[in-house]
């Protein structure tokens, strides 16, 4: 027959699983968020590639196509011609080969000819699956019924993300309150499956949740005082919940802190207290020696976990720092960045959870190391504990997580940018239109010159100044930030500069043009452009102004210095 060890070990299995299985089978939480224009996505085998062929447009250069055979979809098994896309967009990296499993995206063609299968990616779901497996299998072979358990615990914390965690934060439901939520449910669940009740997963429960509250304090201070918007570079802005609001940008930057600092936690929370309580089994400490003992070891604890989150967070922002790096900004704008700042706030506040989570761990262990002396290498006593500093720890512990789910909520309204404000059509769910052409530009007031040319975001312009080339200019993007009240819009663009020649940037300058044809400047913040900008030189700026609530669909535009001119514009979807 099994031994108790074994049917514990068992019924926590059983119910790690029993949990997956109740949150697997919930109702979907989020309905109706959906897009009916969301692209289309199979797999596919390539049966042959063929010869590039001329694109109608002069300025792009030729497509390589492929006979694919599709593997799912509508369409399986048929054979289709799909144009080469690489990763991203890209062609210069669509080297596939003939049997090469692959993604196949559908698009509607805008000219209503029929669908437009393109080759997007490779299909890598196969090696995700033997590299899985593989992980799975070395977890069990060396961690034993530990390591069955530590699996069914990362499985339960992954359904709980993608079934509960994610779709309630598109519905709309506050994200700061949902993170510490989930965040102190799979704290509970992990702990719980991997170590079972007893004194020292106690401990690691009321350590790393304590240690939550902290983080989340910490982070919504920190998000507050530096002003971020978590607009920047993220299309979560141009989304919309079912009930027509944005998200909450902010809440879900301080939930995504929170979140990501209790993997961490855990390990440390769960090692600092299991070693409180083995030496308190074997050498008899209690107390201020217990404590200062197990403090000595969680020193080295913070050290090294520490390093482990800041290259963590390093390694995640590295194709950001190259870019940084190599756009030769000065190295204080570079910190400055919102998405660089975000990303040093993270790893230092969740380091300050760490380093608050080692005291506050061991000093609960402490409290409830059972009483009694050691006797030939074995506790001996009544086994009775002192439980009154661990209550009064949980207490507090639970009055500071109430305000990190509160706190950050009462600052005012959700500062979320709603699409409606710009541009309704553009917005998933939303009624398509057509797109903009340079007839539908509006005209500055008074101007009865023909419009500006109209260009794409990320496209280089040519400029010139008194009928000479200088180089290009582009819009890189734009994030937007109505803040808790009502009135205009700030808007921050990243423009984009390339001199061929010796460039005088004074001769140029950007301007918001609204539908009514009036316009709005854009001021360079964070540096002084170079005068002139040499030949070869590329600069990065932001310019930043407002636009009415009520704007419509603006276009930011470069305009002509000395004529007034606009030489170009490009639509702010």
């Amino acid at each position: 027959m099994p031994s108790l060890v074994d049917r514990r070990q068992l019924l926590s299995a059983v119910v790690g699983l029993l949990l997956i299985g109740i949150v697997l089978v919930l109702p979907d939480l989020a309905p109706g968020i959906r897009s009916p224009d969301a692209v289309q996505a199979f797999r596919g085998e390539i049966v042959s590639v063929d010869q590039p062929t001329t694109s109608d447009n002069p300025d792009l250069p030729p497509i390589p196509t492929a006979h694919v055979r599709m593997l799912e979809g509508p369409q399986n098994g048929q054979i289709v011609t799909a144009l080469m896309i690489g990763p991203g967009g890209s062609q210069t990296v669509a080297d596939y080969k003939p049997g090469e499993a692959v993604v196949i995206t559908i698009t509607d063609d805008q000219d209503g000819r029929g669908p437009v299968y393109s080759v997007s990616d490779r299909w890598r779901v196969v090696p995700i699956e033997i590299l899985v497996i593989l992980f799975a299998a070395a977890v069990v072979v060396v961690g034993g019924w530990h390591g069955i358990r530590a699996l069914l615990a990362l499985g339960l914390t992954i359904v709980v993300i993608l079934r509960i965690l994610l779709p309630l934060l598109v519905s709309g439901v506050p994200p700061v309150p949902l993170a510490v939520l989930a965040a102190t449910a799979i704290t509970v669940a992990t702990i719980l499956l991997t170590e079972g009740l007893n004194r020292s997963s106690a401990a690691a429960i009321l350590g790393t949740t304590g240690a939550i509250a902290i983080t989340g304090l910490l982070a919504a201070a920190a998000t507050s005082v530096m002003g971020f918007s978590y607009t920047s570079g993220s299309d979560l802005a141009f989304l919309t919940t079912p009930s027509g609001q944005g998200l909450d940008l902010r809440g879900i930057l301080l939930g995504a802190i929170i979140l990501g600092a209790v993997g961490v936690l855990d390990d440390v929370t769960v090692t600092q207290s299991v070693l409180v309580t083995e030496i308190a089994k074997t050498s008899g400490l209690r107390g201020t020696r217990l404590f200062a003992s197990g403090m000595a070891i969680g020193r080295s604890h913070i050290g090294a976990t520490v390093n482990t989150l800041f290259l963590a967070y390093v390694g995640a922002a590295l194709p950001l720092l190259i870019l940084l790096l190599v756009s030769a900004q000065p190295g204080a704008l570079v910190f400055n960045d919102e998405l660089i700042a975000t990303e040093i706030v993270r790893t230092i506040v969740g380091s300050l959870g760490i380093v608050a989570a080692v005291p506050l761990t061991t000093y609960i262990a402490v409290s409830m190391a059972p009483g009694g002396h050691v006797e030939e290498g074995r506790l001996r006593g009544d086994g009775r504990r002192t439980v009154i500093p661990a209550a009064i720890a949980g207490t507090v512990i639970a009055v500071l997580l109430l305000l990190t789910a509160a706190l950050p909520l009462t600052a005012g309204p959700r500062s979320a940018l709603t699409p409606t404000v710009l541009n309704p059509s553009a917005m998933p769910g939303a009624i398509s239109s057509p797109s903009p052409d340079e007839s539908a530009v509006p005209q500055p007031s008074g101007s009865g010159e023909p419009g500006p040319y109209l260009a794409d975001k990320k496209e280089a312009v040519p400029i010139e100044v008194d009928g000479d080339p200088v180089g290009t200019a582009a819009v890189m993007g734009w994030s937007l930030d109505p803040g808790p009240s009502a009135g205009d819009v700030p808007i921050t663009v990243d423009v984009h500069y390339t001199a061929t020649a010796p460039w005088d940037l004074g001769t140029g300058s950007w301007q918001i043009l609204l539908d009514d044809g009036s316009t709005r400047d854009l001021a360079v913040t964070g540096t002084t452009p170079p005068t002139p900008l040499a030949p070869g030189r590329t600069l990065d700026l932001k310019v930043r102004g407002t636009v009415p609530t009520n704007a419509g669909s603006p276009f930011v535009g470069y305009v002509d210095a000395q004529t007034g001119d606009f030489i170009f514009v490009v639509a702010v979807e």
